[in-house]
């Protein structure tokens, strides 16, 4: 029978099975163990950042993880040793315990991989690994961006236009190419004229930082400057990007970017001037000026002679500043403006005419007035007209004096000389209007000097000589008077107002006396001798006579009567004169 081996077929069979069931149940909990691992890159400008993502098991127990990147970049909370949660059950399914981080990887880079191991509370280990493509097509966008702003160079008076060019594309790099005149359309770099017509640049080098063929790394931008001039209304650049990589097919891309000026770019500018004065000591003020248009502060230098120098004078705009140049620098004076010499600045001192001018003066005695004309000898030939005129009459024209007085002197006084003209001062007093070349030259009018008030007193002959009784009023002015006799010596006194002084002169057959006031030789007095001065003869002696007794009351009243004719004589003898001495 065969019953034998389709038992032993359906044992082995059985075991087989039993086996089979066996290893699953001893496989199935180490397959259970594991970690899901996923990642999204984001490319920007710089770098590519990548958000990693790692998930337990359906398993409420946490794992130790250890962590492998490539790039070997950080990864925040993805670390080594970090604790992977648990995962919760919930209704119809789990809530997976997971662990987030970023990393951040060259632009470079074609893929990223991240390796966990984790360790869960059972002892259980297991290894898993995620990846993520970085592909440079998903990586910006192959185009170029250019940005232009304009501002006024000031110090120059031209536009100084900057440019910026991005390659928008974060990965690949682009050379740069200007369109110009050798482009191929229409719409080239150029400039637009104040007339409002577009010139196209003749080729890229008046780019500056920018040129044909220059490589723009991805992400990054190229800045390049453009000088115009000032009365343009507008700059326009056209730049072509094209990209090349690996086995992909060159892409390219131009973009105009147009910067309008605001008005016209104007120079800075100083308005510089320039003022001379001197003086006839040889100083000359020299004013340095900036119109009030200026649009930049005017820097001075004045040169002089013999290497003088002011050094750098900075004038504001609407501004002055006054130097003196010394007389030994004076002869030669230039003047400069940031180097350049300035309109009428220069200047050479030299003695002029009008700093000799004719000088006049005036003396003044008791009863005349002299003017003196003195013309210096540096001076011009000069007509003086000197108008007399009675009392004290003001005058203010030529027209004026000429009305007042019709006595006019005229003197014309050459350079080097001098003239002198003398006026009597009468009752009334005197002005004297000048003229120097038809000019007014203002007026000199007569003041009486001290010492012209008369001397009070008299002057007697008698017939000893000259008897001087004078007296100084109390209204009159101090009196320096100097008595020369012929003979003997002078004899010299002060009156004060008030005070009086007598002096006796004796004769010697003759006598004259020369009076002196002031220093002025006023009058000279002549001693004329009385009449009857002639020396009486003596009386013949009496004859003797016999002694009387008694009072002889006879002889003292001729003796009296004698006495009284005797002193009337000499009064009636005797010549008075009466002193009126005035300094003239």
């Amino acid at each position: 029978m065969k019953r034998p081996i389709f038992r032993r077929l359906l044992a082995v069979t059985g075991s087989m099975t039993l086996g089979l069931m066996g290893a699953v149940a001893l496989g199935s909990p180490a397959q259970a163990h594991h970690t899901t691992i996923t990642g999204v890159a984001e490319c920007t400008p710089n770098e590519w950042v990548i958000t990693w993502t790692v998930e337990n098991w359906e398993t409420t127990m946490t794992a130790k993880i250890d962590v492998t990147a490539d790039p070997n970049t950080a990864i925040t909370n993805i670390v080594d040793g970090a604790t992977l949660p648990g995962s919760t059950q919930v209704k119809g399914g789990w809530n997976y315990g997971k662990l987030v981080g970023e990393q951040r990887v060259p632009l470079s880079k074609r893929n990223a991989e991240l390796t966990v191991k984790g360790k869960w509370t059972n002892g259980n280990t297991q290894t898993n690994k995620g990846s993520v493509q970085l592909d440079a097509n998903d990586c910006g966008e192959h185009k170029v961006e250019i940005k232009g702003a304009a501002k006024c160079d000031q110090e120059t008076g031209n536009w100084k236009v900057s440019w910026t060019v991005t390659n928008k594309h974060f990965r690949d790099e682009a050379t740069a190419s200007i369109i110009t005149q050798n482009g191929p359309d229409n719409e080239k770099s150029a400039i637009k004229k104040a007339n409002g017509q577009w010139v196209t640049l003749a080729n890229e080098n008046v780019i500056v930082g920018l040129k044909d063929g220059d490589k723009i790394a991805g992400g990054a931008a190229k800045s390049a400057t453009q000088t115009v001039e000032g009365s343009a209304l507008a700059a326009r650049l056209k730049v072509e990007l094209e990209w090349s990589r690996d086995r992909y097919r060159t892409k390219t891309e131009a973009v105009v970017q147009t910067v309008n000026f605001d008005g016209a770019c104007v120079k800075n500018t100083p308005k510089p001037s320039v003022v001379f004065a001197s003086d006839c000591t040889g100083l000359v003020t020299v004013t340095l000026m900036n119109a009030k248009d200026a649009t930049k502060p005017a820097t001075f230098v004045v040169n002089g002679a013999g290497g003088w120098t002011s050094g750098p004078v900075e004038v504001l705009a609407n501004g002055s500043v006054a130097l003196t140049v010394p007389k030994d620098a004076a002869s030669s004076i230039t003047v400069l403006e940031s180097g350049n010499a300035v309109k009428d600045g220069t200047y050479s001192w030299k003695d002029a005419t009008d700093c000799h001018p004719v000088e006049i003066t005036s003396d003044q005695t008791c009863d005349k007035l002299t003017v003196t004309i003195k013309n210096p000898a540096g001076g011009a030939s000069a007509t003086v007209v000197l108008t007399p005129v009675a009392g004290s009459a003001p005058a203010a024209t030529e027209k004026d004096v000429k009305a007042l007085s019709s006595d006019a002197v005229t003197k014309t006084v050459a350079p080097g000389t001098t003239e002198t003209v003398e006026f009597e001062v009468g009752e009334n007093g005197l002005v004297v209007h000048v003229a120097v070349n038809d000019a007014q030259r203002g007026s000199i009018t007569w003041t009486q000097p001290a010492g012209c008030e008369p001397i009070g007193g008299e002057v007697v002959d008698t017939c000893d000589g000259l008897v001087f009784d004078l007296k100084n009023p109390q209204d009159g002015s101090k009196a320096d008077l100097v008595l020369t006799p012929s003979k003997g010596e002078a004899v010299s006194f002060t009156l004060n107002p008030g005070d009086a002084k007598k002096v006796e002169f004796k004769a010697d057959k003759e006598l004259t006396v020369k009076v002196t006031l002031n220093g002025k030789v006023v009058d000279e007095i002549v001693w004329e001798k009385p009449e009857n001065c002639a020396t009486p003869s003596p009386s013949p002696s009496a004859p003797p006579t016999l002694p009387q007794t008694g009072t002889n009351v006879t002889i003292f009243v001729i003796s009296g009567l004698l006495l009284v004719a005797v002193g009337f004589a000499v009064f009636m003898l005797a010549r008075r004169r009466r002193l009126n001495m005035t300094e003239v």
